[in-house]
């Protein structure tokens, strides 16, 4: 299945975006975190209508950070959403991106908390939570923590190239030690810092070994683009949405073959 979040363009409604991702050829679409734009919460038939309307599925939804005061309430709202969609997927951030040393265990502890609690809700909705990596360094630590511990049937990882890849080129050891765990991506390329989500060949992430790693991992889900206009070349919605279509019939190619 090949996907594309609806990060890419805030300034085109729900309903243009579910057009243009379904002209391009998209099996699915991604619903971001930014629920005023996409209504999830708000008129979650309209999101059902357009689904019908455009033949597209929902393969997973952006949840917000674990440590937040309201944290737990939204994301069994984003699971309760998933499973009318029929979405299997939540992803969800385990902290800020950037995070000391000294707060790993702090957010560990938060993290795990949470989804100790995610996880009966996870068994009755049939929903897994993906945990995204983050800065590549104590943030994603806390990732591979929770990993360590959590059940493999409701628990993965949701792998973001970009995010991976930050002050790059990097080695790829987080995909290469936990790949199995992958349950969802964020592919996008990094052109330098702050300088990301970008459509894959406009900067230096090596997608051949991620690609490589994946199909290894035999990973089942989706190829989500989470490209977004904000860096990238390709400014114009259509053109951008074409651009990400293309490079991930490409590597879906790739991630499957046998």
């Amino acid at each position: 299945m090949l996907s594309i979040s609806t990060c890419f363009n805030y300034n085109v409604p729900i309903e243009d975006q579910f057009e243009i991702v379904q002209r391009a050829g998209f099996d699915c679409i991604s619903l971001s975190s930014n629920y005023k734009h996409n209504g999830v919460f708000n008129d979650i038939d309209k999101i059902k209508g357009l689904m019908n309307t455009y033949n597209l599925r929902i393969d997973t939804i952006h949840g917000c950070r674990c440590d937040l005061e309201d944290s737990l309430e939204r994301l069994k709202q984003c699971a309760y959403a998933a499973n009318k969609l029929e979405a299997k997927v939540v992803v969800i951030h385990p902290c800020e991106f950037y995070i000391a040393e000294d707060r790993v265990q702090e957010k560990f502890n938060i993290l795990i908390a949470v989804c100790k609690e995610l996880e009966p809700l996870a068994k009755e909705l049939d929903v897994r939570f993906a945990i995204e990596n983050l800065h590549p360094g104590f943030a994603t630590e806390v990732v591979k923590r929770a990993l360590d511990l959590l059940d493999s049937e409701y628990f993965g990882m949701c792998y973001d190239s970009s995010h991976d890849q930050l002050d790059g080129p990097r080695d790829f050891s987080l995909l290469e030690k936990y790949g199995h765990r992958v349950i969802a991506v964020h592919i996008s390329d990094r052109i330098k810092e702050f300088v990301d989500h970008v459509v894959p060949e406009e900067g230096f992430i090596d997608f051949t070994k991620i690609t490589e790693l994946l199909n290894k991992s035999a990973y089942k889900g989706s190829v989500l683009m989470e490209v977004a206009s904000d860096n990238t070349k390709y400014k114009e919605p259509k053109q951008l949405v074409e651009e990400a279509y293309r490079k991930a019939v490409e590597l879906y190619k790739e991630i499957v073959k046998g």
